[in-house]
């Protein structure tokens, strides 16, 4: 009767270990996951359009990203899902981005126009055009959105001008980028 004891002790006992991992490992996942990064990015993209004598900007931001920063600066809960709150919110999102969004094209400073925005999944698209006579040769972006609340945003910009593909990327270490068609 020992022996068998013994015997069906051992199952037992390489049973409960096996389920101590499993549940370790559980335990790993769950902390991983829940300290998991995560990460900022908006992505933008902008072309000439020679008929409307503008470049036109296409950027996209993870609502939720873009309304804890609206939040923060109006001192109130805006939650830009709610039926009419685009409409609402236009003046705020236009003003916020015209203090984020600098441009220099061709050493001259240009003010963006903030057409609209609108919303596709979980990110908000917005619409800016930046008028110019031609097609710009050079441009400087100072493009901050986001960064003063996350510090790990980034803000990519891809440029399509006389079929040529140029990206400028801004951090909070590098505000400000050019490039040259």
């Amino acid at each position: 009767m020992k022996y068998i004891f013994v015997f069906l002790m051992i199952p037992l006992l390489s049973q409960a270990s096996y389920v101590d991992r499993e549940v370790e490992d559980l335990r790993f996942r769950e902390s991983v996951s829940s300290t998991a990064h995560k990460y900022y990015l908006s992505v933008s993209n902008v072309k000439y359009n020679a008929k409307v004598g503008a470049l036109q900007m296409t950027s996209r931001f993870f609502i939720d990203d873009l309304e804890d920063v609206l939040s923060t600066r109006a001192d109130e809960n805006i939650i830009l899902t709610e039926d009419g709150n685009l409409t609402k919110y236009k003046q705020l999102i236009g003003d916020y981005f015209t203090s984020r969004l600098r441009i220099k094209v061709d050493g001259e400073l240009i003010p963006i126009d903030y057409l609209g925005s609108e919303i596709e999944n979980d990110q908000l698209v917005l619409y800016i055009e930046i008028p110019v006579k031609r097609e710009p040769l050079e441009i400087e972006m100072r493009f901050t959105a986001l960064m003063e609340l996350f510090e790990d945003q980034k803000n990519m910009v891809h440029f399509k001008i006389r079929g040529e593909r140029k990206t400028l990327l801004m951090i909070a270490k590098k505000k400000i980028d050019s490039v040259k068609f």
